[in-house]
């Protein structure tokens, strides 16, 4: 059975560390990063020392000895959570599916009606993690490709746009049901129902790219919103995304243009859904390169219903 991550797991952390695996899953901030990659001991040693931390760090633990390290959570309510980052020993990783089995239970218990989890699609993706996932009630929603570029002044030079390109607008809480009309009629119907149909599930699973992420809006003329942009710079480069409705096609250049604006002469990246292909030419246009393919799936847990009474009623 899984456990939350203690203090004294610091020691077995450092042991783990020496044959763990790469990460093999990823939230958004992670694939638009540096992708997945090998366990970073000094990260989880701080996390066990942490009590609000760990709190959302699980390990598999047999005699002492630490076989996989798996963090979860809510992503932007509650009512959704998503698998971060997953660890496993090399030799164990028929884990997988134990674990991606066994952390609905908090979720569930937390109050979560979805979770998610974001895997990287690999060659040998059927005979690990994906097929684990899959095994454990994970559904595919939609496939998605990060796209990178080694010089984000190298992509505006490229794209041509002046200074004075689009006006965007910092997002506010008075945007939330505009952005969701924008969101029903941006995603494919099949991809909606995966996400959850209300705006409160849309909300609660909207995802960020870490603490210093930028929101911007842009307004189409007739009040409506026409794209949702994010964007923020850590040391290793810059990275942005882009929801736009069809009728802002057009702009997306513009758009592109707003999010690498204020960035550095360094590598930048965004993803890109199946569904999305415009962005995907535009930035192939630019120079960005094909990087990794993820598969976003989602696990819908079960609710608890309330007690059922039985009543008289008159009929005619």
């Amino acid at each position: 059975m899984i456990r939350h991550l203690h203090p004294t797991d610091s020691p077995g952390l450092l042991q783990f560390s020496q044959s763990a695996g790469r990460c093999e899953t990823c939230n958004l901030a992670g694939a638009l990063g540096n992708g997945p990659g090998s366990f970073p001991t000094v990260k989880y040693a701080g996390i066990a020392l942490s009590p609000r931390a760990w709190q959302s760090c699980w390990v598999e633990a047999r005699r002492g000895r630490i076989d996989a390290v798996l963090r979860a959570g809510p992503r932007s309510g509650p009512e959704v959570w998503e698998v971060g980052e997953l660890y496993l020993r090399k030799s164990r990783v028929d884990q997988a599916l134990d674990l991606l089995e066994q952390i609905a239970i908090p979720a569930a218990g937390a109050g979560a009606q979805r979770i998610f989890v974001r895997v990287p699609v690999n060659s040998d993706s059927e005979s690990g993690v994906w097929d684990a996932a899959r095994k454990a009630g994970f559904t595919t929603i939609y496939s998605e490709t990060v796209y990178r570029c080694e010089s984000a002044h190298s992509a505006l030079n490229r794209l041509g746009i002046p200074d004075h390109g689009l006006q965007l607008r910092p997002r506010t809480h008075a945007d939330q049901m505009a952005l969701f009309r924008m969101h029903n009629v941006s995603k494919p119907i099949g991809v909606r129902m995966r996400i959850g149909q209300t705006s409160g599930d849309w909300s609660a699973g909207l995802e960020s790219l870490g603490r210093k992420t930028t929101e911007w809006i842009f307004d189409l003329p007739d009040g409506n919103i026409g794209a949702l942009m994010q964007r923020n710079s850590t040391r290793s480069g810059h990275m942005f995304t882009v929801n736009w409705a069809p009728r802002t096609g057009s702009e997306l250049p513009g758009i592109v243009a707003a999010a690498m604006a204020e960035s550095k002469d360094v590598p930048v990246s965004t993803t890109v859904p199946e569904y999305g292909p415009a962005l995907a030419q535009l930035l192939i246009s630019l120079g960005f390169e094909e990087q990794q393919k993820y598969d976003v799936m989602v696990k819908t847990l079960a609710r608890t219903v309330a007690e059922t009474v039985s009543a008289v009623a008159a009929i005619g």
